[in-house]
């Protein structure tokens, strides 16, 4: 019996390691891989403070910045498996292998042309020079989107590209451009530095050109969107713009590999979003973080996490792993009264046997008055010496209580008095052994 309770409490501590081991496991921080660039950029800053805060506050997800040239390149490297995370531009490329989970920023497309350049309407820029600050790909392909629309020739428009929003003064003072584009928030450094820029050149406010076919534009492409400048949107006075306008923007987006847990990409969002103001304090564009549509028909579709987040159909923990719960529980109660029933079987057959060695106790008492000769009697006394040594083997392994020694010690007792009674009866002497004792 103490063996089995040995064995039992093994068994014990072995499913109570397991389960820390369990807790352990699940409380370890996961960490993502989150591709995004280029070097410098808006978005770079932003997920490099995310990452910080995220390992400053000691929550359970970490970030790991995987740098890229461009935000195609941040697209590529999530569709080939090799981030789980990526930020991308909607209008540049979206991943075939991921989904929506925040949009970290709209960006709007302003074009900028000083009073005496004759520009007001995207009409007038052809065979006019365009300043493109940031010269990317996704910049030249959105120009390009909005002269088609408006049936200027590529060709008849000359593209400048600009390093940034302070270069826009002096290439419009001097001529080398007679329009700027600008794509960024309203309130990011590149638009204020490019307005500033415009402003000074013109010496006072310089002419926002529209592009009053926005609508029609997102209806061709829906990865554009229509946004809305408002009047005194860049400040001033008299305010810059004088009226209310609309534009075509484009989403830069935090997308999540397809095959990444729901409740992963659940709780990020809910951490990016609970970190928000903070994270305003460090990098403003923050303040542009919204949640996406999260209709089925939408054209960019969201990650069913994020969208379990927005829903508020997240499920806690005991909701998620609760069959799990009941599952092991089942198994381990099964378990233990397979256990104790072995066990019990077990100590039956022990009992079984332990009363065997006795019952020959007792055959010997039997046999002993029946013997005629000193050679039964030394065969007698003989099996008498293999059962106590049996016993005290039994004993010495636990198998044999306090109770069970005492009642083995009286049979021998009756056995040796028996088989002494015996010998005196047919007048012969004990064997050596007794003698000696």
């Amino acid at each position: 019996m103490r063996r089995h309770f040995f064995i039992a409490l093994a068994v014990s501590f072995a499913v109570l390691a397991a389960g820390l081991l369990a807790y352990y496991w699940a409380n370890l921080p996961i960490t993502l891989r989150v591709a995004v660039g280029p070097m410098g950029s808006q978005n770079t800053r932003l997920v490099a403070a995310l990452s910080q805060h995220l390992a400053r506050e000691r929550h359970p997800l970490r970030l790991k910045l995987v740098l890229t040239e461009s935000v195609a390149a941040s697209a590529k490297a999530i569709d080939d498996d090799k981030v789980d995370l990526a930020v991308v531009r909607a209008d540049v490329a979206m991943p075939l292998r991921a989904r929506t989970a925040v949009i970290m920023h709209r960006d709007a497309a302003i074009l900028m042309a000083l009073p005496r350049s004759g520009i007001a309407q995207v009409a007038d820029l052809k065979g006019r020079s365009i300043g493109v600050i940031r010269d990317d790909l996704g910049n030249r392909q959105l120009i390009a989107t909005v002269l088609s629309q408006y049936e200027v020739p590529q060709d008849s428009v000359t593209i400048v590209p600009l390093d940034s929003g302070k270069d826009v003064q002096a290439a419009l003072s001097e001529g080398r451009v007679d329009a700027v584009l600008a794509v960024s928030t309203v309130t990011g450094r590149t638009m204020t530095d490019a307005v500033a820029g415009a402003t000074a050149a013109a010496g006072g406010p310089p002419v926002f050109i529209p592009i009053t076919e926005a609508d029609a534009i997102e209806q061709r492409l829906p990865v554009l969107e229509t946004l809305e400048v408002v009047r005194g949107t860049f400040g001033g006075n008299p305010p810059r713009p004088a009226e209310t306008f609309e534009t075509v923007g484009v989403s830069h987006r935090l997308v999540a590999h397809i095959n990444l847990d729901d409740s992963v990409v659940a709780e990020l969002t809910r951490l990016i979003f609970s970190l928000r103001p903070a994270l305003a304090n460090d990098v403003s564009v923050a303040n542009h973080i919204e949640s996406p549509e999260t209709s089925k028909s939408s054209v960019m579709p969201v990650h069913p996490g994020a969208a379990a987040y927005y829903e508020g159909a997240v499920l806690t923990f005991f909701e998620r792993y609760g069959d799990w719960f009941y599952l092991v529980i089942m198994v381990l109660s099964i378990a233990g009264s397979g256990f104790a029933a072995m066990a019990s079987s077990a100590a039956s057959r022990a009992r079984a046997r332990n009363m065997m060695l006795l019952s020959e106790l007792l055959a010997i008492v039997r046999a002993a008055h029946a013997c005629t000769s000193e050679a039964e009697l030394d065969r007698l006394e003989r099996q008498a010496d293999e059962i106590l040594a049996a016993a005290l083997v039994k004993a010495g392994h636990g198998h044999i209580d306090n109770a069970g020694v005492a009642a083995f010690t009286l049979g021998l007792d009756q056995a040796r008095r028996a088989i002494s009674e015996r010998r005196q009866a047919l007048g012969v002497a004990p064997s050596l052994s007794r003698a000696a004792e």
